[in-house]
């Protein structure tokens, strides 16, 4: 990245005869025609071009073009060329360049006011030529070029090396008359832009304006511009930040995505080894028992042999005939056994095939998404260098005038330096907040497809207390994350709704107080879902729907009331749940209202879809394996329905089977799902709470379990102990572990 700082300490002034001794050459050359400048014209961005170059930079253009430097889009005036300001600093600093040279060159210096081709030994800078000895003494005795002896410089005097700009303006005459151009300039109108008038100009047309000696309009720029390039100074180090920060997350998110590559590696072997340790466990199976098929059949044939010796003739026929049967029936077995085993092969080469489809798929995406990260950290960083650029940029020509010593250079130029530095100051102090969040991407587990079965233990593994939620409210909503935290949210007194990371143990990471909406008249009941590594979806009830970063703790949320503006005839307005989708950044909000709203990541609303009429008080939902399962507490049923955004309305699929025990009626309260893809529902019926197992699809009822009578809501979390199923409870705020073994 280039240096920030410029080439020159404007804090004090600077004691170097030639101000721009450091400077490169391109500065004084055009970027177009890459030849010094030749009558320079300013843009208000302060770079320049020759007038030839930029008039044909400006064919074809309308209204306005961009500054090839800088890409700032810059006004092009009525009068078109002849209305960007000429660069009179850039003209005069040539002109010092020039002057120089000369003076080092003796072979080039040649009178300008005679042919005697005598020893030059002056500058007249208002015949803007040398002048001989006798050219000079007439200069100094004639009372004809009277004017002139006050611009005259003599050379035994100064050398290139000492002659100075603030030397080199005492000896210029003041400029012009903006109008009347054959008289010398007395004032500065402050009110046209510091223009350099005439006496005459007081009574015409600059009558009544602000009109100033130059000294103290220059004494008076000259401190505004050393004021804000302090300013520029102090905020440097916010864009060093700035730059700092992206190296951090370039690195951070390359080593996640490596780690992650890693342990996906690790569990797509783990799985195959088991998927090809299952089919050969299929083969050994199949071929112990054709074994023991065969055995069993050559003694059962031997045994009719037997008995066929001790049978007459007559009843040979039946022997043949019991034989053939017995034959049949054993190849029959063989061939069904054989199906069987053929069939559970082909089911394990189908999740084989899934598994490096998935696998393919994961590292595609997760390619993606690293490089779209890097490509925004790049364009962060291609920003940052822009800014950079300016700030030397101008950094350069505020220290060229500075050093010039010249009124009137001060006048005409500082204004438009600090004009130009306006700009740069607020892009300096921007901060880049959601920078945090390009090293955060998606990066769920691989499912188990080996898996075909996933136990519940029987006993609890362990209980947290959550101290901070048991004092001060209650607990309404769970989630695990990927780096192995978890996320609890809820109410607080006084109108307000929590936050809170807290480690496996149940120690406090981050706890943050959200205040209730405004106007709000509900009571500010939160939920969560995860939307990715570090970040958290949420909701309130109060329509307050957001994403919390649990690396930093920043927040953004965005109220999503008129979103109910249509539903006239519904009265329970207000949001209830939250899923999410990580692969496509989606956050799916449930209602009370038999509606469903989506967002991507960034908060932006993309489609609302009505429920099917059977559902009315979405209680909680899952996004899973492409269809949403809905725990609808009217209907006291959980139902799977279609989620495509390119609808209006989802379908129904199917409903979950209802568990069937001590004859209660029970409500679906909250609903996960694990690695393997098995579904838990808690249900609640006359005081008492179950979870229930189902199926992959859901559409199977697998296993039933008590549990504490308190739950209110339900996750899973990857530990390194393997998956848990945690549920928590609502005001004694404990977290109970189940272990998942998968089969």
């Amino acid at each position: 990245m280039p240096r920030f700082f410029p080439r020159y300490n404007f804090e004090t002034k600077m004691a170097c005869p030639s101000p721009w001794k450091d400077i490169e050459d391109k500065f004084f050359e055009c970027s177009i025609c890459l030849d010094l400048f030749k009558e320079p014209k300013q843009l208000p961005c302060l770079h320049r071009f020759c007038k030839q170059c930029l008039e044909s930079l400006l064919e074809g253009q309308v209204g306005t073009f961009e500054c090839p430097l800088c890409k700032d889009v810059c006004k092009i005036p009525n009068n078109r060329i002849d209305g960007f300001k000429t660069d009179f600093h850039m003209k005069s600093m040539l002109q010092f360049i020039q002057l120089q040279k000369t003076i080092e060159n003796e072979e080039v210096r040649v009178c300008v006011c005679c042919s005697k081709k005598l020893k030059v030994t002056a500058y007249c800078f208002k015949c803007k030529d040398f002048l001989c000895v006798q050219c000079y003494q007439f200069h100094s005795t004639n009372k004809m070029v009277a004017d002139h002896r006050d611009n005259v410089l003599a050379l035994k005097d100064v050398e290139a090396k000492s002659l100075t700009l603030e030397k080199l303006a005492s000896l210029k005459e003041a400029p012009r008359c903006h109008i009347h151009t054959e008289f010398i300039a007395h004032l500065c109108c402050c009110a046209c832009g510091n223009l350099p008038v005439c006496i005459t100009c007081t009574y015409g047309k600059h009558k009544g304006h602000d009109l100033q000696d130059v000294a103290n309009v220059s004494k008076e720029e000259r401190e505004r511009l050393q004021k804000r390039l302090d300013e520029l100074v102090k905020r440097k180090e916010n864009v060093t930040s700035l730059t700092d920060k992206i190296n951090r997350i370039n690195a951070e998110l390359t080593s996640i995505v490596a780690v992650t590559k890693r342990k996906w590696k690790t569990q797509y072997e783990d799985q195959t080894r088991k998927l090809k340790n299952k089919k050969e466990k299929e083969k050994r199976v199949f071929n112990r028992f054709k074994t023991v098929l065969e055995e069993r059949s050559q003694k059962e044939l031997k045994e009719l042999e037997s008995e066929m010796e001790e049978k007459i003739r007559k009843i040979r026929e039946d022997y043949d005939r019991m034989i053939e049967i017995k034959i049949r029936e054993s190849k029959e077995k063989e061939d069904t056994k054989r199906n069987g085993m053929e069939n559970r092969e082909l089911k394990i080469d189908e999740k084989m095939n899934r598994l490096d489809a998935l696998m393919n798929e994961r590292n595609k995406t997760i390619d993606e998404q690293q490089q779209r990260k890097l490509r925004e950290t790049q364009n962060l960083s291609d920003l940052c260098n822009q800014w950079v650029n300016k700030f030397e940029d101008l950094s350069t020509i505020a220290s060229s005038v500075l050093e010039s010593q010249n009124h009137w250079t001060d006048a005409q130029c500082i204004p438009d330096i600090r004009a130009a530095s306006e700009p740069l100051v607020e892009d300096l102090m921007k901060d880049f907040p959601e920078m945090e969040s390009l090293s955060d991407i998606t990066m769920d587990d691989l499912p188990m497809l080996c898996t075909d079965r996933v136990n519940i233990s029987d006993h609890l593994e362990y209980v947290v207390d959550i101290d901070v939620i048991k004092v001060n409210g209650f607990l309404t909503s769970i989630t695990g994350t990927g780096s192995g935290n978890i996320v609890v949210s809820g109410c607080l007194p006084f109108d307000q709704s929590f936050i809170t990371v807290i480690n496996r143990q149940g120690r406090q990471i981050r706890h943050d107080k959200i205040d209730e909406a405004k106007g709000s008249s509900l009571y500010p009941t939160r939920y969560c879902a995860a939307l990715s590594r570090d970040r958290i979806a949420s909701v309130c009830v109060s329509n307050q729907v957001g994403v919390y970063n649990i690396h930093d703790g920043s927040f953004t949320q965005n109220n999503i009331t008129s979103l109910f503006d249509d539903l006239k005839t519904v009265n329970q307005k207000y949001a209830s749940c939250i899923t999410t989708d990580p692969k496509r950044g989606h956050i799916i909000v449930g209602t009370y209202s038999g509606l469903l709203f989506i967002f991507d990541d960034e908060l932006t609303f993309i489609p609302a879809l009505k429920l099917p009429e059977v559902i009315k008080l979405s209680r909680d939902i899952l996004y899973h394996k492409g269809v949403l399962l809905i725990c609808d507490e009217a209907s006291r049923c959980a139902y799977a329905v279609t989620i495509d955004t390119t609808k209006t309305e989802a379908e129904l699929l199917y409903k979950l089977p209802i568990p069937d025990i001590d004859r209660k009626t029970w409500r679906p309260y909250s609903i996960c799902a694990d690695r393997a893809g098995f579904v838990y529902i808690l249900w609640y019926g006359g005081g008492t709470r179950i979870i229930t197992q189902y199926s992959q699809d859901g559409q199977q009822l697998l296993t039933t379990k008590r549990t504490e009578d308190t739950a209110r809501c339900m996750t899973t979390l990857m530990t390194e102990e393997g998956e848990k199923l945690l549920v928590a409870t609502s005001y004694a705020a404990k977290i109970l572990c189940y272990g998942l073994t998968p089969e």
